[in-house]
């Protein structure tokens, strides 16, 4: 397996301002003992300010969770699937 496929992408959008610290979503995660990675900050995907990050895919589910819980509500998920 790729080492790529060990990990997923978490889009995070609905930032209220392009210059929002993105502290809390990594707050969020980190305090669930999950790794994550800033990927790309303050971008424009999907129409709205958003903030994509790496985590591991055995963990992705408990972060969006996490994230949700903090009030993040716009959070999708994307890995690489098996061919």
């Amino acid at each position: 397996m790729a080492p790529e496929a060990l990990h997923a992408f978490l889009v995070i959008g609905g930032l209220q301002r392009e210059d929002e610290p993105v502290s809390g979503i990594t707050d969020a995660i980190e305090q669930q003992g999950i790794p994550i990675e800033v990927i790309s900050r303050r971008s424009r995907f999907r129409r709205v300010t958003s903030v994509v990050v790496r985590v591991p895919l055995a963990r992705l589910a408990e972060a969006i969770v996490a994230l949700e819980l903090q009030g993040f509500s716009d959070v999708v998920g994307y890995h690489a699937g098996e061919d």
